[in-house]
C-alpha cells in the first residue's frame, strides 16, 4: 500500500508526500526490526531464567547427595580405624601426603557404636558416590549451549563445577577398584564384603592378613582424597548456587 502511494507521488511530483511516505516506510521497518528484537530478547532472558533455575534445583540436590557422601565415607573411615586400631595398636595418621606433596585431612569420623561392631565389613567396604544431577545442565546444553547464560562469571562457575563431577567419577572409579581388589583378598579369608562379623573375630583374620590390613589402609587413604574432592564440590555448588540466586534476583529488578 505505501510503496503504491510512494509510486504515484513520484508521477505527480509531489516531493515533499513522497518523502513523507519514504520516512514511514523507513520507520515502519525499523520498528518491527525493534520489536523482533525486542521479542527475541525477552524470550532469550526467559529461557536463561528458566534453565538456571533448573540448574539450581539441580545444585541444589547435589549438596543434599554430597552431605550423605560425607557421612557414608567417615563411616567406612571410622570403621577401618576400628579395625586398625585393633590390629595396631597405634595412633592413626590424621593427614595424608602425596607424592606431590598434595595433603588431605584424614578425618577420625563417628566413634562405631558398639550395636554396629558387628557391621564392620560393611563400613569397610561401601562406596558412595554420585555422577551429579545434570538434567538442567545437559538441557541446556541441548537447547543452545553456554551462550543462552549471558553472566560469563556463573558459565565459567557452570564449566567447571561439571568438569570436576567428572574427575569425581574417575576418581569414583579407583576407589572401586580398590575395594574390588581388597574384597578379592577378603575372599581368600574367608570374609564377604558386607557380611556380619564378631569383631574379635575379624581382628583376628585381618591380624593375619598383611595384604588385608594394607587394603584397609589403602581404603582409608582413598576414602580422605574423596573426601577432601566432596568438600570441595559442595563449596562450588553452594557458591555457584549463592551466585545464580542474586544474578537472578537482580534480573528480576
Amino acid at each position: 500500500m505505501i510503496l503504491r502511494r510512494i509510486a504515484h507521488h513520484l508521477k505527480q511530483q509531489q516531493w515533499t508526500a513522497v518523502l513523507i511516505e519514504l520516512v514511514i516506510l523507513i520507520l515502519g521497518v525499523f520498528l518491527g526490526f525493534q520489536v523482533t528484537d525486542w521479542a527475541n530478547e525477552r524470550a532469550n532472558r526467559s529461557s536463561e531464567t528458566r534453565h538456571l533455575e533448573e540448574i539450581a534445583e539441580d545444585l541444589r540436590a547435589d549438596v543434599a547427595v554430597f552431605a550423605q557422601i560425607r557421612a557414608a565415607a567417615e563411616k567406612r573411615i571410622s570403621g577401618i580405624d576400628y579395625i586398625l586400631g585393633e590390629i595396631r595398636g597405634v595412633n592413626r595418621p590424621s593427614r595424608l601426603i602425596t607424592p606431590l606433596g598434595e595433603s588431605f585431612n584424614m578425618p577420625a569420623g563417628p566413634p562405631v557404636a558398639p550395636a554396629d561392631r558387628a557391621t564392620l565389613l560393611s563400613r569397610a567396604n561401601l562406596v558412595r558416590s554420585t555422577a551429579g544431577n545434570r538434567t538442567g545442565f545437559e538441557a541446556m546444553l541441548g537447547a543452545g549451549g553456554m551462550q543462552k547464560i549471558r553472566d560469563r562469571q556463573i558459565s565459567r562457575q557452570l564449566q567447571v563445577y561439571y568438569a570436576q563431577l567428572d574427575e569425581m567419577k574417575d576418581l569414583t572409579v579407583i576407589l572401586k577398584q580398590v575395594r574390588a581388589e581388597g574384597v578379592a583378598i577378603g575372599h581368600t579369608l574367608g570374609l564377604s564384603a558386607f557380611g556380619e562379623m564378631d569383631p574379635d573375630q575379624l581382628t583376628a583374620v585381618v591380624r593375619g592378613s598383611p595384604a588385608y590390613s594394607a587394603y584397609l589402609r589403602t581404603n582409608r587413604e582413598w576414602a580422605s582424597i574423596y573426601l577432601s574432592a566432596v568438600d570441595q564440590q559442595q563449596q562450588r555448588a553452594l557458591q555457584l548456587l549463592s551466585d545464580i540466586d542474586q544474578y537472578l534476583g537482580k534480573r528480576g529488578r
